[in-house]
């Protein structure tokens, strides 16, 4: 098993229809490879991990590399595992509306408190959520 997972920064104005499309895009990649794991989007910054079979997160993320929706790919972290952390987490979305999006953030940022974080990859994926959550500004955000 292995684990990996990633920060980027999208291009501006990305659209809700775009989101809708890396959504089913990788629900549909994602199941057929057997990977799990969590997308945030916010504040047009994405962070990213993809577990399963190595060469199939590899070859995802090499497509996820090229895809011009978003720059500056960084790998955080990547390494070998025992056991899937999100064995359940295939895909979903959430897109919170004006009224309670600063609840929604913080429910996410209890969750990043609370989550396992026994790796490096765990420990460096949440602390890159709550980074990006703490951003003063709220303008966009979805979990896909």
């Amino acid at each position: 098993m292995y684990q990996l997972n990633y920060h980027s920064i999208s291009q501006p104005e990305l659209s809700h229809k775009e989101l809708d499309n890396i959504l089913e895009t990788a629900i549909k990649v994602n199941s057929a490879k057997d990977i799990t794991g969590c997308l945030i989007y916010h504040n047009n910054h994405f962070v990213q991990i993809l577990e399963g079979n190595k060469n199939d997160v590899l070859e995802v993320f090499e497509k996820i590399q090229a895809d011009d929706r978003h720059h500056t790919v960084t790998v955080l972290w990547e390494n070998s595992i025992d056991k899937r952390y999100f064995p359940k987490w295939n895909m979903a979305y959430h897109q919170p509306n004006h009224d309670n999006i600063i609840q929604f953030v913080n429910n996410l940022l209890l969750l990043s408190e609370l989550s396992d974080r026994s790796t490096s990859s765990l420990l460096s994926f949440w602390a890159t959520v709550r980074k990006i959550l703490n951003d003063d500004k709220i303008t966009n955000y979805e979990v896909v």
